[in-house]
Formats: structure tokens, C-alpha cells, sequence
């Protein structure tokens, strides 16, 4: 009898050694939590009027900064202010972050008592899309490495225009989340839905390296009253008399001026080539006539203007293939 328990105990023991074995070298992630969508990037438009200023005034360069927020919960991240940093780029990446004026730039905000963390980098496209390269992926695993929940934002101030801002957050795939077999990002709340993917961004890697997050601009009443006050007229202006005989003469010759821009572009059109013609129209017509035009659109109170810039566009749209 005791060989007999002695036996039973020690096949017992054998039997959950080799079940914890099992259970150690089997990956099942059934009931592993899985990536959603619901997480979400509150830009400010501060934030957002300084990134467009700063990557528009790089052009045709590649310039970086770093973005200053705070994590407001597990599905909000919040950027409140950037500022630009002393790298730029030739190519589709940027240089290595300079650690030395981070930490001085950093130390300058704590004495304005602006003591936001660093919740990412940005960095511009311009002319190409909003995308990482395999650069700007391992800059941004070193954001990670940080903060797990840093963001890598890239803005395209070439293609953007008024109204619509092509601007757009990634973050790196995790190692461990490539081996589950599951999609990276699965939807599971309704205020955390992406963007379609454009073609450039998922032939450079995008749902294989990164993954895009959803960026939603809200405003506070201080950055409203901010944009209400940036095109607005004092008291004095309305107060102000100007000669009608210059105003006139302004008009008259900016409408000479849109004269011959027109005609140089029915010339070249006429002179160009089949296939090249329309290149040519888009081209003159944004050297051209774009300043012009609106240098006009701030005295179209007159009925002759408007009908010299009607007639004008209706003949040269009547040129248009």
C-alpha cells in the first residue's frame, strides 16, 4: 500500500509538472486584451497653427519638433503646444533628436510654469504624404522606449489647404502583437474610428510597422476667442477715409495686370503641345493670376469688376479642353 500511494503521488507530481511545461510553451492569447481603436489625439490649434508654420517655412526640408500635452486617461491624449527642433532632413527622414536642447528647451517652459510632458515628435512631408520611413520607425521606437504611449505625428504642409489639413498619428506595432496572427487595430468603441489608408502610406509599411490613430481638433474658449481675433478690424478702422482716386487707379491696374496674364496663358495654350496643354494652363494660372486675384477680392464692391473678372474667366474657360 505505501509502494502503491508512494507511486500514485510521484505520477501526480510528474503529470503537473509536465501540465505547467505545456501551459508555458503553448502561446494562447484568447484571453490576452486585444488593441482598439477608441484611443484618440486632441490637437490644439495652437499646436496644430505652429506645426504648419514651422514645416511650411522648411520647405523643401524635412523639419522636426516636439509635442507637449499630457495623457488625459487611457483613450485621450492631449497636445496642447509644440516646439520646432534644430534638425532637419534632406531625404524622408529627419536626424537624430538632439537629447541636450530637449532638455534645455524643457527646462525653459518649467519657468514659465508650462509643465507639460513630452507626448511625441512631429515631423513634415512635404509634398509626399503622411507616412514613416524606416528612419523616422526607429526615431520613433525611441520615443517608445520613453513613453509607451508616444505619439509620431507627420503634417504635410505642401498638400494642405484651407480647410482640410493633411496631417496624420502613427505609433509602432509591438513586437509581442506581431505573433498573435490578429489584426493590429480591431474596432471596438464608436469615437475611435482611422481614416481610410491612403496607397503611399501602405506601401512604406503602414498596418506592418505602425498603425495610424485617429486625431480629433478641439478648441477651448481661450484658442476660440485666439482665432476670432486673428483677421479682426479695430475701431479706428472704420474711422480711417481713403482716397477713391488711388483706390480706382489700384483696381485698374491690377486689372491690367490680370489682362495679360490671361493673354500670356492663351498663348502659351495655343503654342503648347496637345498632351502638355493643360500643364500649361494649371501652371500659368497659379503664377499668374492666384496674387492678383486676390488682391481684387477685397474691392469687388464694384459691378464692374465683378463682370471684367467674369468676362475674363469666361473666355479663358472657354479655351479649356
Amino acid at each position: 500500500d505505501i509502494i502503491h500511494s508512494l507511486s500514485i503521488s510521484i505520477f501526480m507530481d510528474i503529470g503537473a509538472i509536465l501540465q505547467q511545461l505545456k501551459g508555458s510553451t503553448t502561446l494562447d492569447f484568447s484571453e490576452s486584451p486585444c488593441a482598439d481603436t477608441s484611443e484618440s489625439i486632441q490637437v490644439s490649434s495652437l499646436a496644430l497653427l505652429k506645426m504648419l508654420i514651422h514645416g511650411r517655412a522648411g520647405v523643401p526640408m524635412e523639419v522636426m519638433g516636439l509635442m507637449l500635452g499630457e495623457f488625459v486617461d487611457d483613450y485621450t491624449i492631449r497636445v496642447i503646444d509644440v516646439f520646432s527642433m534644430p534638425q532637419s532632413g534632406t531625404g524622408v527622414s529627419v536626424e537624430a533628436v538632439d537629447p541636450e536642447y530637449q532638455a534645455e528647451m524643457l527646462s525653459k517652459l518649467e519657468l514659465v510654469m508650462r509643465k507639460e510632458a513630452v507626448v511625441g515628435w512631429y515631423h513634415s512631408h512635404p509634398g509626399f504624404g503622411c507616412w514613416l520611413s524606416h528612419v523616422d520607425v526607429n526615431t520613433a521606437m525611441s520615443f517608445e522606449q520613453l513613453s509607451a504611449r508616444s505619439v509620431s505625428v507627420v503634417i504635410d504642409p505642401i498638400q494642405s489647404v484651407r480647410g482640410k489639413v493633411i496631417i496624420d498619428a502613427f505609433r509602432c506595432i509591438p513586437q509581442h502583437m506581431m505573433l498573435t496572427g490578429k489584426e493590429v487595430r480591431q474596432t471596438t468603441s464608436n469615437i475611435g474610428f482611422t481614416n481610410k489608408p491612403t496607397i503611399q502610406a501602405l506601401i512604406h509599411n503602414l498596418n506592418r510597422q505602425y498603425y495610424a490613430m485617429p486625431i480629433v481638433y478641439k478648441k477651448n474658449q481661450s484658442e476660440t476667442q485666439m482665432l476670432l481675433n486673428i483677421n479682426k478690424y479695430g475701431g479706428n478702422e472704420g474711422l480711417l477715409a481713403r482716397a477713391g482716386g488711388n483706390a480706382h487707379g489700384a483696381i485698374c491696374k491690377n486689372l491690367e495686370a490680370l489682362r495679360v496674364s490671361t493673354k500670356k496663358c492663351v498663348s502659351d495654350y495655343v503654342d503648347a503641345e496637345e498632351s502638355e496643354k493643360l500643364n500649361v494652363i494649371r501652371k500659368n494660372f497659379n503664377e499668374h493670376t492666384s496674387h492678383l486675384l486676390s488682391a481684387l477680392q477685397e474691392n469687388l464692391a464694384d459691378k464692374s469688376i465683378r463682370l471684367a473678372i467674369a468676362c475674363t474667366a469666361l473666355h479663358t474657360g472657354s479655351l479649356l479642353p
